[in-house]
């Protein structure tokens, strides 16, 4: 048989390594055990990754590893540079690779070790272009029992199927199968570890590489199974998943370098690099440049989709270890100052100059674009992108940022506007809504005002009525419904005229008229209601003087003819009344008949009415508003009905009269043939015939009331009801009587302030000089009637002495003395005679004496009677009654 050739010279590389082991059976049992330590727990499952990194090493580029079961033996196949002496030299021995001095940029292996992966097996032949070996366990048993397998080779016959250049046979045994299966997981993975390999073939199934822009992806049989989005910087490769065009970050990977490690990393993407490793390729070297291996992440980021960009930014966590944690601060450090985050103007910047306003819209960002150019894009703005963004220096804007950074921008109001829109769906808050409570508004007069607040708009104002300057009007090219939620008010051309600042306006112009005409022509858009707080606006008279409006009377003004012979009153000009109409002068204040006063925040009588100080002063709390009738002193006194019927037939009057200053002076100081309102009373009103003259036609509110309304008016309800000529019945005297009491009980009428009357009306309607208030009901049987004075239809203590105050007189009870009563039988409060007297008299039932006649003999003044009563209460407080007659 022919010698098997010996290309590679194995028989001597055995003899060397026999002759080293007989000369030191320790340095063999080394040997041995290295061996396993390397194939049982260095490189233990990683059969396909290393003969794939070798395979990566040969070929050197686009090269082709094809896998294949042959019965228990696996086959493995790879195109590029055939088996080489030195190459066996390597394997032959331990931790010595002609790589480790040789190294490309492409190549994996380093120490020599990788192939121990197979040392599991008992026979591995590698067939080779350039020769073939073998190392077998039984051979070596023969001639070294217990040597390393991987130690002794022997040439071999074997040849790699056509097409490639070497190709490693394992005979795995019962673990063929399985461990065939098994690398269809790994084969995915290795194709993006080893640039060198474009393609891997398993049992028939072609796995593929290919480059697609910035997309490496793996096929399986023309079927896409990974798409990995890729950056590149020398040796490193950044690399995340995308799915459905969208980034899907990593959930923990390990380093690789190229292949993996046993180092675990956190970051969402995976690193591809050339660090140096241990040995078993299960860590990085100690010396080893950890943070090289970050370069290029920042090109990944930015090659990402902007909507993704932040799933690549290392999230807060615990780190992995030492690795991890250096690779994470590089990064991070990294993407803070490199230039990737997408702005709205379409440049790219670095986070910590970037200005990020979370969940910016499309339209927000399109009319931004040009005033912010540190604004980052609407698709890296969401809240996760913000949040991470902010992580890495960026500023993070609220719409009160917003607010501030456009204090100082010039736009046209359409832009104004355009911004306004884009910013409501923004405010949904009331706490939204004032952070943008510096926003600018462009102003009709062309100033910016700022934030809404103060602003408005008016409607009803035509492009010819003119703008009133003394407002500050929003623009209406940069109106958006926005202002209306930001405190923008919507304004009348009422509101207008009532504003503040158009008094305020009045009192600083030198020369009102061209504030007038423009007052004037918004009051002819109104309903011709008269606007407070104008009067003082100047139009020219007939005489030709400049007159305040509330000093002019409209030509044929009925006013005028109720008025004094000297009233201040001018007459407005008839060609400013044909200019502006009637209606709009009437408005401003010019007079046609009464004027009026109108204050909400009156701080005192200072609105030049009449004997204001006096009703000021009736106030313990000063009035919320004033609405008051003015001038009224200058009626003239004999014409007071007439001015009384113009006041109630004058709208604007008519609802003065019935409470406030208006009603208080009217009562006291308009007379009627020299008698005060107060003091009259209307037709119909019949509670006090006799006491009060009648007149008609004068609302009742002027007239007299349920009572008097000071002291002064006491005091005439008291002389009135003295005056012997004066048919006053008992029960109108008693009707008076009970009024005096309820005022002075209100404190409308001080009692210090009265004088008592020279004389009081009694029950027989006569007027006497020693009357006697009656204080007990019963009293008012024994009380002579010409001088019995009742407080109240209802006898009551406390009213009776009050009245008694009033009128400096005597009280019932101080002045009648009864003698005690004689006679009669108890009753029961239970029993049915004391119920039906209660009944009768409209009393809760109590026990009492009960009479078949009651009476009483009563000392008045000295002189003593005997009176038939129905009800007496005696001194010791015992009831009697005459008894009930069935």
């Amino acid at each position: 048989m022919r010698p098997t050739p010996d290309p590679f010279g194995t028989a001597a590389l055995r003899e060397a390594a026999l002759a080293a082991w007989s000369a030191s059976p320790t340095r063999m049992a080394e040997d041995a055990a290295a061996e396993r330590e390397l194939a049982d727990i260095g490189y233990r499952g990683r059969l396909l990754t290393e003969l794939a990194a070798n395979a990566a090493d040969a070929a050197g580029a686009d090269g082709v590893l094809a896998i294949r079961l042959d019965g228990t033996v696996v086959r493995f196949a790879n195109t590029g540079e055939p088996l080489t002496r030195d190459g066996v030299e390597s394997l032959t021995a331990l931790r010595v690779s002609p790589k480790a001095t040789t190294r490309s940029a492409t190549t994996v292996g380093r120490f020599g070790v990788g192939f121990r992966a197979t040392a599991f097996a008992d026979t591995v032949v590698i067939a080779s272009t350039s020769g073939s070996v073998e190392f077998s366990r039984a051979r070596t048993d023969e001639l070294a029992p217990g040597a390393p397998s991987q130690r002794l080779a022997w040439p071999s016959d074997a040849v790699p199927p056509a097409g490639f250049a070497t190709e490693v046979s394992i005979d795995a045994g019962d673990e063929a199968r399985a461990l065939v299966d098994g690398f269809a997981d790994q084969i995915p993975d290795l194709l993006v570890e080893l640039s060198a390999l474009t393609r891997i073939v398993l049992d028939g199934a072609v796995y593929t590489r290919t480059v697609d822009g910035d997309h490496v992806v793996i096929d399986r049989d023309g079927q896409e199974l990974h798409r990995w989005l890729t950056a590149r910087v020398g040796a490193t490769s950044w690399m995340v998943p995308i799915v459905d065009g969208a980034v899907r970050p990593l959930d923990g990977d390990v380093l690789r370098s190229p292949t993996a490690t046993g180092v675990e990393l956190s970051l969402p993407a995976r690193v591809i690099t050339d660090l140096p490793l241990t040995p078993d390729r299960r860590d990085v070297h100690p010396d080893a440049d950890i943070a090289s291996a970050a370069r290029g992440y920042t090109e990944l980021v930015a090659l990402a989709p902007d909507r993704d960009k932040h799933l690549l930014i290392p999230r807060a966590a615990l780190v992995s270890g030492r690795v991890d944690a250096v690779l994470r601060s590089a990064i991070t450090a990294d993407l803070a100052v490199a230039r990737w985050v997408p702005t709205v103007d379409g440049s790219a910047i670095a986070p910590e100059r970037a200005w990020v306003l979370r969940g910016l819209s499309t339209a927000l960002a399109a009319v931004l674009a040009d005033v912010m150019e540190p604004l980052v894009h609407p698709d890296v703005s969401e809240r996760a992108s913000a949040a991470a963004l902010t992580r890495l220096g960026a500023r993070e804007l609220g719409l009160a940022d917003v607010a501030d950074l456009l204090g100082s921008t010039t736009r046209e109001p359409s832009w104004w506007a355009a911004l306004y829109a884009a910013l409501g769906d923004r405010v949904q808050t009331g706490d939204d809504a004032a952070e943008l409570g510096a926003l600018p508004v462009p102003r009709v007069d062309g100033r910016m005002h700022f934030g809404a607040r103060g602003l408005v708009v008016v409607g009803g104002l035509g492009p010819d009525d003119g703008a009133p300057d003394w407002m500050p009007i929003v623009h209406p090219d940069a109106y958006d419904p926005l202002l209306d939620r930001l405190g923008l008010d919507r304004c009348t051309v009422d509101d207008v005229l009532a504003d503040r600042a158009l008094a305020a306006a009045v009192d600083a112009a030198d020369d009102h008229s061209d504030l007038a005409d423009t007052v004037l022509r918004l009051l002819a858009l109104t309903d011709g209601r008269p606007v407070a707080g104008l009067g003082g606006l100047e139009l020219r008279g007939s005489d030709g003087d400049e007159w305040p409006a509330d000093e002019l009377l409209m030509p044929g003004a009925p006013l005028a003819a109720v008025l004094t012979d000297d009233s201040p009153f001018g007459t407005v000009a008839d060609d400013v009344v044909e200019r502006y109409g009637q209606g709009p002068l009437r408005a401003l204040g010019v007079g046609w008949g009464f004027g009026v006063v109108h204050d909400s925040l009156p701080t005192g009588p200072d609105h030049d009415l009449p004997d204001e100080d006096e009703w000021w002063d009736g106030f313990d709390v000063p009035p919320e508003r004033v609405d008051a009738v003015r001038d009224l002193d200058l009626v003239d006194p004999a014409e007071w009905v007439r001015a009384l019927a113009l006041l109630a037939d004058d709208p604007t009057t008519a609802g003065l009269l019935d409470d406030g200053y208006t009603r208080w002076w009217l009562r006291r100081y308009a007379e009627i043939d020299g008698t005060a309102l107060r003091l009259l009373r209307a037709v119909d009103d019949t509670r006090f015939v006799g006491l009060f003259a009648a007149v008609s036609d004068i609302g009742p509110a002027l007239l007299v009331g349920d009572g008097p309304d000071d002291s002064d008016d006491a005091q005439c309800w008291l002389d009135a009801l003295a005056d012997p000529t004066r048919e006053v019945s008992a029960g109108v005297a008693v009707r008076a009587h009970a009024a005096l009491v309820a005022a002075v009980r209100a404190g409308r009428v001080d009692v210090a302030r009265v004088d008592p009357p020279a004389g009081v009306r009694t029950l027989a309607g006569t007027v006497a000089d020693r009357p006697i208030v009656v204080d007990r009901p019963w009293l008012t049987a024994v009380i002579p009637a010409d001088r019995a004075v009742l407080p109240g239809v209802d006898v009551d203590p406390s009213d009776a002495a009050l009245l008694a105050d009033l009128l400096d007189a005597d009280l019932a009870s101080d002045v009648c003395r009864a003698l005690p009563v004689a006679g009669g039988r108890r009753v029961d409060a239970d029993s049915s005679e004391a119920v039906r007297l209660a009944a009768l008299h409209g009393r809760p039932a109590i026990a009492l004496v009960v009479h078949e006649r009651l009476t009483v003999t009563i000392d008045v003044d000295g002189v003593e009677r005997t009176v038939d009563v129905a009800r007496w209460v005696d001194d010791a407080g015992t009831e009697h009654s005459v008894g009930w007659n069935a």
